[in-house]
């Protein structure tokens, strides 16, 4: 079974300013309030923040309800905060032609050759605006879906933050470059898309990276078959 969990989060309480500003401390945090060690599902999350002072929304996926004793106590959140439902009623409603907005925070990379010209060497972040949209592009192609198109033939596609975060694991450094997205999807594959759903997009998942989440269009922006 899996969930799927919204939680409200006030910026300003002295337990975000601590665990918030870390992405370390944030993914230990909803490690252990979902038992993602015990699961064989990964844990996907997203903080979404509002402008100011104005409450984040931290969504969740995963194959445990998260534990709200362990998000107050290192949140500071109220039951009230937190809503969390099965994800599969929503998820088997997903079909073959459905139009969905889409948000998305990734880190679009890419591979160096190795020095014997064969391997996969190591992976870089993309840095240029068309190269991230064109990963992402490719990376929901893969998914079971793709961007639509709008009448001026552009992809509906922008990219809403991109921030880069570096911090120290064991006896290195690690530099992640976040890129949020958001757009209008049309399916193509409804299996794929749900497993994507399940199982996130590119790397640096344990980071809030990946979780692609859908919200449905307002009657006027539906094309007409």
């Amino acid at each position: 079974m899996t969930f799927f969990s919204r939680v409200m989060i006030n910026p300003m309480d002295r337990h975000v300013l601590r665990v918030g500003s870390s992405l370390q401390r944030m993914h230990a945090v909803l490690a252990k309030a979902t038992d993602a060690q015990a699961s064989n599902q990964r844990t996907l999350w997203r903080l979404d923040r509002g402008l100011g002072s104005a409450w984040a929304k931290l969504y969740i996926v995963s194959a445990e309800k998260p534990k709200q004793d362990i998000l107050q106590a290192e949140l500071g959140i109220r039951p009230a905060d937190m809503a969390c439902t099965e994800y599969e009623p929503f998820l088997s409603k997903l079909e073959c032609g459905q139009e969905w907005g889409f948000r998305i925070t990734a880190n679009p990379t890419h591979s160096i050759m190795g020095s014997d010209g064969v391997s996969r060497g190591a992976r870089k972040p993309l840095v240029k605006r068309d190269d991230q949209e064109q990963w992402l592009c490719r990376q929901l192609r893969k998914s079971g879906c793709h961007v639509t198109i709008n009448r001026l033939e552009q992809p509906e596609l922008r990219i809403q933050d991109v921030q880069q975060t570096s911090f120290g694991r064991r006896t290195s450094t690690v530099t992640l470059t976040r890129v949020t997205y958001e757009g209008l999807l049309s399916i193509d594959d409804a299996d794929s898309l749900r497993r994507t759903m399940l199982e996130g997009i590119g790397p640096a998942k344990a980071y809030g990276c990946g979780l692609l989440t859908l919200a449905p269009l307002a009657p006027n922006m539906v094309k007409q078959h």
